[in-house]
């Protein structure tokens, strides 16, 4: 069942966000000329809601079923981040607060202040800018950008974006560094150490980025790419 896909009027920021989330329904929002299937992404987000999910784990159902909702669309809808703050802060923003809080706040501001035994929730959870480290904070343009370079918008098998989001410590190594932005680079650093302990994950991400600084990550293949974590990994542990 296709719907109209709709993109915030103007980027939202930090200072508007609390009234946004107030009021959803005050938001200015203009129709994207696109139309989209969120079917299965709206069964699945009114299921985790209704079950009061709210961990880590949401990552992992999720990625799939947003991707394949949008992977149709062109760079020019997707690279804008009026569509995913609109997608966080005015059709899913339960499905926000219950991935990083655990539950919705009374109020939107208390959810981004510490105390009643929740943690706060960063600002860029809804918003994000188009910079690599803006899309990795922003909850569904993360997942989206990840699937397109782990596997594009074509691929069937979603086994490897799962992967990387079992490991949230090798997703925020790969989304803080431009090398992030290379295919070959996502799927080898998923593959070698998507399963293996955050100490681990942390060195085999340091050492691609030192050698980043001497090396064109760009022109090496997987193969090559792939000798060079497990190199790593094996100074690390010796």
């Amino acid at each position: 069942m296709t719907q109209r896909l709709f993109r915030l009027s103007a980027l939202l920021n930090e200072s508007g966000l609390v009234e946004a989330l107030r009021h959803p329904d005050k938001v200015q929002v203009a129709p994207v000329d696109h139309d989209v299937d969120l079917s299965g992404l709206d069964a699945l987000i009114m299921d985790l809601n209704g079950r009061g999910a709210g961990d880590s784990a949401i990552d992992t159902k999720l990625v799939e079923p947003l991707h394949r909702s949008l992977r149709h669309l062109p760079e020019d809808i997707t690279t804008d981040m009026r569509v995913w703050h609109w997608l966080c802060v005015v059709r899913y923003p339960e499905l926000v607060w219950r991935r990083w809080r655990g539950l919705p706040p009374a109020d939107p501001e208390e959810g981004f202040l510490k105390g009643q035994g929740h943690r706060p929730v960063p600002a860029g959870r809804f918003l994000g800018t188009p910079s690599i480290n803006g899309q990795g904070r922003n909850t569904f343009a993360r997942l989206f950008f990840a699937a397109e370079r782990l596997i594009g918008p074509q691929a069937e098998d979603y086994g490897l974006v799962r992967r990387l989001f079992s490991s949230q410590e090798l997703h925020l190594g790969i989304s803080d560094r431009e090398y992030g932005l290379l295919p070959p680079v996502n799927r080898v650093l998923t593959r070698e150490l998507a399963d293996l302990p955050d100490l681990k994950v942390r060195a085999g991400v340091r050492r691609l980025n030192a050698l980043g600084g001497s090396l064109c990550l760009d022109l090496l293949e997987e193969d090559e790419i792939t000798d060079l974590v497990r190199e790593g990994l094996q100074e690390a542990a010796g």
